[in-house]
């Protein structure tokens, strides 16, 4: 009964820290729909961190076959060189992070380079307070 307590009370946290977020629309097209969560945003100099999620407008499926509907990732963003780099990613079986984790990583990504125009751009400038 106390592993169930447990398993019930990180249910909840996890999706009450979904619903607590302050979710911003920074881009959508017939594909998908951005948020940023703008009350996960840290700065430390030119150093930026931030949840964001992807709402996918058909579903999508993972390799080994399970649909998600949206993505969630914490990334990093360095606003002078416009860089970024992934810290936490997971898809979900709901949108805007909700439903079964289908997947997750908790590794931290090397630095890329950020395209302008594209949906990791579209982010960074959300991040970094561009125009």
């Amino acid at each position: 009964m106390t592993m169930r307590k447990t398993a019930v009370g990180l249910l909840l946290v996890l999706v009450a820290g979904t619903a607590m977020a302050d979710w911003l629309p920074v881009k959508a097209d017939p594909k998908v729909r951005v948020m940023a969560d703008a009350s996960s945003m840290r700065r430390s100099g030119d150093m930026v961190t931030m949840w964001s999620v992807i709402n996918y407008t058909q579903p999508r499926k993972t390799e080994d076959g399970t649909t998600y509907l949206s993505s969630k990732q914490h990334l990093e963003y360095d606003c002078v060189d416009h860089l970024s780099r992934r810290l936490a990613f997971s898809r979900h079986s709901d949108f805007t992070g909700l439903g079964q984790v289908v997947y997750s990583n908790n590794s931290t990504g090397a630095w890329s380079p950020v395209a302008a125009g594209t949906v990791a751009g579209e982010l960074l400038k959300f991040a970094c307070g561009e125009k």
